[in-house]
């Protein structure tokens, strides 16, 4: 966590100059999110709700196409309908990157469009009520490359963002939840999705 809080300061002090000296916009982005995983891996899989916060970087953010940049990190995964013995959450820790061409619709109102790039820093899975994970490091790969789309519009002080983000590579990189139930180990797909509703300041 040190190392992510690390880079985020960085990102911000350069962002920072460019602004000053370019007439670009950076600012602080949190929101809610629900997610999922999406697969035949997983078994009953129901939303989880997490958060995102971070930093943003807005190109050129007058014109009619800009550059909509950020930098943050996003709790994810999905939680199960698997009973009392069974896998009932996964909680997965994202550190994503994205660049996504935006267009404004008028003076308040942009869409963003664009890839965006995943690092997975922590994974558990829990089973049953139990508060403590039952495992880490569950056997997601490290890297995820999606697309996300945003809506985003600009109030007085602080902006609103709707979007959607969904992972496009297989997650699964040798998922086997031994001695839990329902069975793991098949070789299935994992796919993240999430919804993010927040603010943009």
């Amino acid at each position: 966590m040190r190392k992510i809080l690390v880079i985020l300061t960085i990102v911000m002090s350069c962002a920072c100059y460019a602004q000053s000296s370019k007439g670009n916009k950076l600012g602080i982005k949190t929101s809610i999110n629900l997610s999922t995983l999406l697969g035949d891996e997983f078994q009953n899989p129901r939303p989880k709700y997490g958060y995102t916060a971070g930093a943003f970087y807005q190109i050129n953010p007058q014109k009619k196409w800009s550059m909509y940049t950020e930098l943050v990190g996003s709790f994810r995964g999905s939680r199960f309908s698997n009973g009392d013995t069974g896998y009932s959450k996964v909680a997965l820790f994202y550190m994503d990157v994205a660049a996504m061409p935006s267009y404004k619709i008028d003076e308040k109102k942009k869409v963003s469009l664009g890839p965006y790039l995943s690092y997975l820093a922590l994974s558990s899975m829990f089973k049953g009520a139990q508060q403590k994970a039952f495992l880490n490091d569950i056997g997601v790969r490290p890297i995820d490359l999606g697309l996300a789309a945003y809506y985003s519009t600009q109030g007085p002080i602080v902006g609103f963002q709707v979007g959607a983000k969904l992972g496009l590579l297989d997650a699964n990189n040798g998922v086997n939840f031994t001695d839990v139930l329902p069975p793991t180990g098949t070789g299935g797909f994992i796919r993240n999705l999430s919804l993010e509703i927040g603010m943009l300041f």
